[in-house]
């Protein structure tokens, strides 16, 4: 059986990522903080195969050491939001638990990283951009995930490991953080309260999580290294996001678009090309927008009830 640790296992990917995992019978080490909020990941805390480390009571050395890790998966990293985006404190930080986990993982035998990239990495642009795109980051995020990339590559390179570096565009689904936006509105629209919006007429190329889940679980029975832009390949304005989500809700608010004004350097085209990892994976979507979107949903009425 392959054993897995995965880093940020109570996050948004991390959490999705575990269920996939365990619905595909792989041993997962999950790897967290004590001080980190487990309410995504409460059902599967009796699973068989899931074992919880926290990383801040028991040494990376000691968790890799004993416990024959063959694949690590990355998907943590701090200072999401964006005024945080903007620290080189706060990123600086990611970089340098990256390096630690990535060089005892090497030495310890894991033959496989799979780690999270961004279209932050690429800066500012309008349209639909692959990997040849050159990398031009403008803030902390972008920059310290670009060295990342380079770090990881490099050193697993002289090891001749497998990588993956995934730059991810736009996600969304269950355990979603509940101040992006479609869970925001998800939750204004249950509550038939009104909400103040741009004109929305960014597009986006949203995939669900569960096709984001099905893609990175691919991954492990492939060996083709690189860095792969991953996303629905189908873009989409947010307004159209909107209308179809008051639809599903059923619900009365109004949606006030125009109320707010786009942000300075607004990006509107947003989209990557996906297709090395389409085409070089054989990745087919299972769930269109109206799905995800059906399906998210659902999630989120149910969570609100609790």
């Amino acid at each position: 059986m392959r054993t897995i640790a995965l880093t940020g296992v109570t996050g948004f990917l991390g959490s999705n990522l575990l269920e996939a995992l365990l619905e595909n019978n792989y041993k997962v080490i999950g790897l967290k903080r004590s001080s980190s909020d487990i309410w995504r990941i409460k059902e599967f805390l009796d699973n068989k195969n899931l074992e919880l480390f926290d990383i801040d009571k028991i040494s990376l050395e000691n968790i890799f050491k004993n416990r024959n890790v063959n694949t690590l998966i990355h998907s943590a990293w701090s200072g999401v939001k964006a005024d945080e985006r903007k620290s080189f404190v706060i990123q600086i930080e990611n970089f340098n638990f990256a390096f630690n986990l990535y060089t005892l993982a090497l030495v310890s035998g894991v033959n496989k990283i799979i780690s999270f990239g961004s279209q932050a990495e690429y800066g500012h642009f309008e349209g639909r951009i692959s990997e040849e795109y050159p990398c031009n980051p403008v803030e902390a995020y972008g920059i310290t995930k670009l060295f990342t990339s380079k770090l990881l590559q490099n050193l697993c390179q002289q090891k001749d490991i497998t990588w993956y570096w995934i730059r991810l565009f736009s996600l969304f689904g269950p355990k979603e953080d509940g101040n992006w936006l479609i869970p925001f509105c998800i939750n204004k629209m249950l509550k038939n309260e009104d909400i103040d919006l741009t004109k929305c007429e960014q597009k986006y190329d949203y995939l669900y999580i569960k096709d984001f889940c099905r893609g990175i679980v691919s991954l492990l029975d492939y060996d083709m290294s690189g860095v792969y832009n991953f996303s629905s390949n189908n873009p989409i304005k947010l307004k159209e996001i909107l209308l179809k989500l008051k639809g599903i809700t059923n619900s009365e608010a109004k949606l006030n678009f125009g109320a707010i004004p786009y942000r300075e350097n607004q990006v509107m085209h947003m989209e990557g090309d996906s297709s090395n990892f389409y085409n070089n994976f054989e990745f087919k979507q299972k769930y269109n927008i109206d799905e995800g979107l059906e399906k998210a949903s659902l999630y989120y009425k149910n969570y609100y009830k609790k």
